[in-house]
């Protein structure tokens, strides 16, 4: 498996994993998704496999640790020392592999030549458990946007300096 910076050629299976992760519930217009990607290229990888196949991608970007952003809504820049892991999502096929450390732990790395302090995402499909496993605790602090549902928990976690 290699991470590599997301291209153009990437889209459309991007698009597809994101699908059959989150069927019509979370997912969102491509042209959103670049609005992300286009502020922070540098926080956001896909998952190559050895055929070449995008089997995973981490999308990350500044963000107001005080206003999360809505779902499918368009991101502006942002001068921040707060990022936000918006989305991580693995190709069914490719589960259980450990893609998803594959990918936050590279997300950390990366960070590490950045100024960031902290990193927050938005919990949904029941994975706070999931994310636990990275450090990230429930923060009752961040204001989950209505978009993502009631069941929606935000959580962060601090960066080490």
């Amino acid at each position: 498996m290699k991470i590599s910076p997301i291209t153009s050629s990437h889209w459309h299976q991007i698009k597809h994993i994101q699908y059959l992760a989150y069927g019509d519930d979370y997912s969102e217009s491509m042209a959103v998704l670049k609005t992300k990607i286009a502020i922070s290229p540098q926080t956001c990888f896909v998952c190559i496999n050895d055929d070449h196949h995008v089997v995973g991608y981490l999308i990350s970007h500044p963000c107001d640790k005080k206003s999360l952003p809505q779902l499918n809504q368009s991101t502006l820049h942002i001068d921040s020392t707060h990022l936000h892991l918006h989305d991580l999502a693995i190709a069914p096929a490719s589960q259980g592999q450990g893609l998803p450390s594959l990918l936050i732990n590279h997300l950390l790395v990366v960070l590490k030549t950045m100024n960031y302090q902290s990193v927050s995402l938005i919990s949904v499909q029941n994975s706070a458990s999931f994310w636990k496993k990275f450090n990230f605790i429930i923060d009752d602090s961040l204001r989950v946007p209505t978009s993502y549902g009631s069941n929606a928990i935000g959580m962060s976690r601090l960066l080490s300096t």
